[in-house]
Formats: C-alpha cells, structure tokens, sequence
C-alpha cells in the first residue's frame, strides 16, 4: 500500500484519505477499525471506476520503475495478497500484476534469449549426429544431458521459486490445454 502511495506523490496524482484507507479494505482479513465506515464514505464520496483505474495506472508505473529488490518486494506482496480477498486485488488485475503475470525488467529478453539458446543448440545436436554418424540412442541422452544443463543454467539465473513456478505452469499447460 505504501508503494502505491509513494507512486502517487511521485507522479503527482493525489490520493484522498478515503482512497488511502480503500488500499487496506478486505471483508475476509485484517483491516482498520474504522474500513465499515471508510467503505460507506467512499461509495459517496468516489467513483470506484475511475479510483480503480487511477490505482492500476499507479501499479503499473511503480511496477514499471522499480528495480530488481523493488520487483522482487512487489511479486512477493502480490503473492500474499493473492491468497487472500482484498479490494486491491480488483486494481492488481486490471494492471496486469497479479503474479503469473508480473516480470521483471529485461525478464522477457532472458526468456526469447533463453529459447533460441536452446533451439540453435538442438539445431546442432541434429547437425552433429547426422555429420557423426550418431545412433538415435545416442542423441536422446545427448538431448537429455542438455535439457539437465538448461535447467541448471535456468536454476542459477532465474532461481530456483521461479523455474519451479514456470515447470508448474509448463505442466498445467499439457495438463489442461487452454
């Protein structure tokens, strides 16, 4: 929350103290004493449309701006926040932030890089068997010890939480195909 409000100032876009305190609101979790009436004055006062859109925007560029600490504090927030029935979650989906969504900066470029990386070296495997003569046999354990070595490469880059997050997903994609 205090992120959010930090990107406010940053930006200079005002936050009452009515949107301030609907960053904490929750019906199911911990909140202020004082949300039940918070809650009634900002359906008078705002309209939650324009108040949702205007905290998206201020994600997205926090979100935008923040280096890899920052990053990392906000995907680890999200995730709590995620397992839990929060307002903000609402403005964390229209940004677009919500965990299997969030990268960070230069993440996108690791990954494309990361797949050529792996296509141009299966090229050659192929390449080299036919050039050498290789057994099939012999180009499935070739093709496994490299897919082990990408892993250990993905493990030391990306860390060990994330490239068990993206084999979760790899394998609730062939799981249930969308």
């Amino acid at each position: 929350m205090g992120r959010i409000v930090g990107q406010a100032r940053r930006d200079g876009i005002p936050l009452s103290e009515v949107e301030r305190k609907m960053l904490y609101f929750t019906e199911t979790d911990w909140a202020p004493p004082d949300i039940v009436e918070t809650a009634r004055r900002f359906e008078c006062e705002c309209d939650a449309a324009d108040y949702e859109r205007k905290i998206a925007q201020l994600i997205r560029n926090a979100l935008i701006d923040a280096d890899q600490e920052e990053f990392d504090a906000w995907h680890e927030a999200i995730r709590t926040l995620d397992k839990e029935d929060h307002y903000l979650g609402v403005m964390l989906d229209q940004a677009g932030a919500k965990v299997e969504a969030v990268r960070p900066p230069g993440d996108r470029l690791k990954l494309w890089g990361g797949a050529l990386a792996i296509m141009l070296g299966f090229l050659c495997l192929v390449y080299l068997s036919g050039r050498l003569g290789l057994k099939l046999d012999m180009l499935v354990w070739i093709i496994a010890c490299c897919l082990a070595a990408v892993y250990l490469v993905l493990w030391a880059v990306i860390g060990q939480q994330r490239i068990q997050e993206l084999l979760e997903r790899l394998v609730g994609f062939f799981d249930h195909p969308k």
